[in-house]
């Protein structure tokens, strides 16, 4: 029997009192594990709605939170000077999914810049989670050389929200309609990424690639190897290194940035369902 979607919406504090807003995606009984999504960067958990929806649908519950000035979120839109304002509000967003659903196993997603607050989390505060799923994370500075890297820090202290570059919609999925409605989404920030939250991401790279040996968590690592936006060899550098005994490592042949939102999205969101069944029953 399909299982019925309860959806939620809401809003809570983080920790500095600023409004975050959440979704949930909810089965009519007993869950039988929590995934709990943070997003990408200039997006929102609406654009998940699909995943959650297909995962009730496989008996668990799903919730997302828009990051702090993304979405229907408060704050400076699109911006942060240091990823330690995301990882101060990820605990507490975690907190409120363990009271929603008390007693059932919790796995983290986190897609693209999403995947690199998890990963800093699992490097330099591991959550009490069963396992994170990385999605196109953003891992690495393969693509960016030492003096260039220099110049965006230096930038970013001195003009940090000067505009700079603009995420071409084109790169996120091989799907049309996707990039049609990431276009038209009036929730998608659609500006230019500032100088200070690139200097942010390049800090938060450079810490994670400090310690992916101390990573520990159950990993499940995915990238689309046709990826423009982050680079697929930082999810090989993050499995080579980690020091989970349980990580497997998943590149999809062709596929762009987005995997959940490619045309062979079905089929990503079952390896996600079977990871998490897997680890759901050893629980």
């Amino acid at each position: 029997m399909a299982q019925t979607v309860r959806t939620r919406e809401g809003a809570f504090a983080a920790a500095d009192g600023l409004r975050l807003f959440e979704r949930r995606w909810l089965p009519d009984g007993e869950p039988r594990a929590a995934l709990a999504i943070v997003h990408g960067y200039a997006e929102h958990g609406g654009r998940y709605a699909h995943v959650g929806e297909a995962l009730v649908g496989r008996g668990y519950a799903v919730f997302a939170c828009d990051l702090r000035g993304h979405g229907r979120s408060d704050g400076p839109r699109a911006f942060v000077r240091s990823f330690g304002a995301y990882l101060a509000d990820l605990p507490v967003f975690l907190d409120r999914v363990r009271t929603a659903v008390p007693g059932r196993p919790l796995f983290l997603l986190g897609h693209s810049m999403g995947g690199t607050i998890v990963a800093l989390a699992a490097v330099a505060a591991p959550p009490s989670v069963e396992g994170v799923l990385l999605s196109g994370a953003g891992l690495t500075l393969a693509g960016a050389p030492p003096p260039l890297q220099a110049a965006m820090l230096a930038l970013g202290r001195i003009a940090p929200r000067l505009p700079l570059r603009r995420l071409a919609a084109a790169d996120v999925s091989r799907d049309p309609e996707v990039v049609r409605a990431y276009e038209e989404d009036p929730l998608v920030y659609r500006g230019r990424m500032r100088a200070g939250l690139i200097a942010a991401m390049i800090r938060a790279a450079r810490r994670i690639g400090a310690g992916m040996e101390d990573v520990t968590l159950p990993l499940l690592i995915m990238h689309g190897t046709a990826d423009a936006l982050t680079e697929p060899a930082g999810s090989r550098e993050l499995y080579a290194r980690a020091r989970s005994a349980d990580r497997t490592l998943k590149l999809y042949e062709g596929l762009y940035h987005e995997i959940l939102n490619e045309p062979e999205r079905a089929q990503v969101i079952d390896d996600i369902a079977r990871w998490l069944d897997a680890r759901s029953s050893a629980r």
